[in-house]
């Protein structure tokens, strides 16, 4: 199983991308850990999860999946090996079988039967003729169960004529129809995704938390979005907890800094960094179960605006508040 490290603030990385964010609230919603993947014979292996919850195509959902694992969000646990055609990559490939004196593909198989009383070995329709009981084609005593045994295969090649054991083989592409040899093939694996129960369940603590706090701002008639995104000077796009819009089109930042003791400055420099390249109308530090004291310090010289509170109970008169003045401005 391989994976990249998983992140330190993990929920951070989750909520950076829409379509990541989107995929994690799918499996929270269905509890599930493990992501597999499917084949069908046009598609291909794929994904189905990823493709329900993100509307993708069965290609996007492979790129999609290396891209969590990228991100450290996801491990691969090999499940299967797939040939794939060295020309268009398709695995919607099949095997030929040739004769090996004159490439034909016009071939037929046999299995090859001791009749274990004397020895013979012959092809399996040397003992039975149409749907006849079998019978020793030397001996010619009737041939009951038990008394023989699969000894191999022998191949017929109906173009020349030719016997032989082990035929050539080639492989043929159904997607671009060109053949190619054993040489040429391309093997890759198909694995299974799997997400470490932490990371689902840090996920989902923080989003919870959010629930109630947009609920507020939608109930209001603000235009919420968690993660919501606003596209700096720079015409990078930052990543906020939670961004909503007034009927005016102003527009208001929220970030969420959860920890088990008082978060300190690097979270208010953290917004701050995003803030000045989106410059939203204001912006609003949540910090739960509080901020140090020298972090409020520099939140003032950078009119950031602080929540606080021990637990989401505590934040939430605040946010109604800032939720009401927003609504008037």
């Amino acid at each position: 199983m391989a994976a990249a490290a998983v992140p330190a603030d993990v929920y951070s990385v989750i909520t950076s991308d829409e379509q990541v964010t989107k995929l994690f609230e799918y499996l929270v919603s269905k509890k599930k850990t493990a992501i597999p993947p499917a084949f069908e014979i046009v598609m291909g292996y794929h994904y189905p999860d990823i493709m329900e919850a993100l509307k993708l195509t069965s290609v996007e959902s492979i790129s999609f999946a290396k891209k969590l694992v990228q991100m450290g969000l996801a491990a691969e646990d090999y499940k299967e090996q797939v040939v794939r055609c060295p020309f268009c990559n398709s695995e919607y490939t099949t095997v030929r079988f040739h004769c090996p004196f004159c490439n034909s593909t016009r071939l037929s198989k046999d299995l090859l039967i001791e009749h274990l009383s004397d020895g013979i070995i012959a092809p399996f329709s040397n003992y039975r003729k149409g749907g006849e009981a079998m019978v020793c084609p030397s001996c010619k005593r009737p041939v009951k169960e038990g008394e023989y045994r699969t000894v191999g295969v022998w191949y017929s090649c109906l173009s020349c004529g030719k016997q032989f054991d082990t035929p050539k083989n080639t492989y043929l592409c159904l997607g671009c129809g060109k053949s190619f040899t054993t040489q040429e093939l391309v093997i890759s694996s198909v694995n299974e995704l799997k997400i470490k129960p932490e990371i689902l369940d840090e996920f989902a603590r923080r989003h919870m938390l959010l629930t109630p706090l947009i609920k507020i701002m939608t109930d209001a008639s603000l235009d919420a979005k968690s993660p919501g995104t606003i596209v700096g000077s720079s015409g990078y796009s930052h990543i906020f907890s939670i961004v909503c819009t007034n009927k005016n089109g102003k527009k208001y930042a929220f970030d969420l800094q959860l920890s088990e003791k008082p978060v300190d400055e690097t979270a208010v420099l953290s917004i701050f960094a995003k803030v000045v390249d989106t410059k939203p109308d204001a912006a609003y530090l949540i910090t739960i179960p509080g901020i140090v004291e020298n972090g409020k310090k520099i939140a003032s010289v950078y009119n950031i605006n602080i929540i606080e509170g021990k637990t989401i109970q505590e934040v939430i008169p605040a946010i109604k508040e800032v939720v009401s003045n927003i609504t008037k401005s």
